[in-house]
């Protein structure tokens, strides 16, 4: 018998994915530029020393030490020195797939942050943190620690950014955008029971029609609310959730790929390499063993 329980507290589960590109710390001479481009991802420049100016789209803007800029995806732009001595710069690239934090950032059209402006100073510190790390594992592969405090200040540092961004009002999701965080919150939380009690057994056709049961919307329509808002339909998204967590169990545990597959629902390991195989085009074990050829130990 289960004893009884209260629940003194519980956070939502959290799961966001995001992808750091391009983080690096450089210093350049007074005759560096960088040409016009763009790219499909997030940027933030921080000035650490000197000079530079930044063209976007057309707009000038003088950026001098601890300016921050804010460059979203598909903006045109370009930079060079603006003084004798060249300038020392932070700059990363991010995309993120969450639809309320992707509606925030694009909400907000300001570009250029001065040094003393309140969402430079909250940002600060996170971003030092990740001036340092970049510095220190420059010719290095990052350890495992060395990752999750990366991991650590880039949430930290996306945290702050929306929630300094939100200070200016706030972002109403609408209702097609609720039910579609409901609805992937459903698979999420679908495929986290399995991998807890191991009683994922539902076929995906059964899972949307659960979750649309439980909404009280039809089949149809939650395949088609999660298409609009999340580009995707509800079964390639759970294929995803699905795939990053074989990902994780295969490099983070010693489990053997039968009992991964178990865990992760499959009736069998074959149906589940199968799978895999259709996703990454490497089976599970010879995923795993390219990451730990990949990653040696610490030195």
């Amino acid at each position: 018998m289960i004893a009884d329980s209260v629940e003194l507290g519980r956070l939502p589960d959290v799961r966001m994915s995001f992808h750091l590109m391009g983080l690096h710390v450089r210093q350049v001479d007074s005759r560096w530029t960088y040409p016009s481009h763009e790219h499909p991802m997030y940027e933030l420049h921080w000035m650490i020393e000197g000079d530079m100016q930044m063209d976007v789209e057309g707009q000038i803007y003088d950026q001098k030490k601890g300016d921050l800029l804010f460059i979203r995806p598909g903006v045109i732009h370009s930079c060079k020195s603006a003084g004798s001595h060249g300038f020392t710069y932070f700059c990363v690239h991010f995309s993120i797939a969450d639809p309320a934090f992707s509606k925030e950032l694009e909400r907000h059209q300001a570009t250029c942050y001065n040094a003393a402006s309140p969402l430079v100073k909250e940002l600060f510190p996170f971003l030092t943190d990740l001036c340092n790390l970049a510095t220190e594992n420059r010719s290095r592969p990052l350890s495992a620690a060395k990752s999750m405090k990366v991991y650590a200040a880039v949430f930290e540092l996306l945290g702050t950014l929306v929630e300094q961004l939100l200070q200016t009002g706030n972002v109403v999701l609408t209702r097609k955008e609720l039910l579609a965080g409901r609805i992937a919150e459903n698979i999420e939380d679908s495929i986290r029971s399995s991998l807890l009690h191991g009683q994922m057994e539902d076929s995906e056709r059964t899972l949307v029609q659960d979750i649309a049961e439980s909404l009280k919307l039809s089949p149809s329509q939650v395949n088609r609310i999660f298409q609009q808002v999340y580009r995707k339909a509800p079964r390639q998204y759970m294929s995803e959730v699905l795939l990053k967590e074989a990902q994780r169990l295969l490099l983070q545990t010693d489990l053997s790929v039968d009992h991964i597959a178990m865990l992760l629902g499959y009736k069998t390991s074959a149906h589940f390499s199968r799978q895999f195989k259709r996703w990454t085009a490497m089976t599970p074990s010879g995923y795993r063993s390219g990451a730990e050829r990949e990653c040696p130990n610490d030195r």
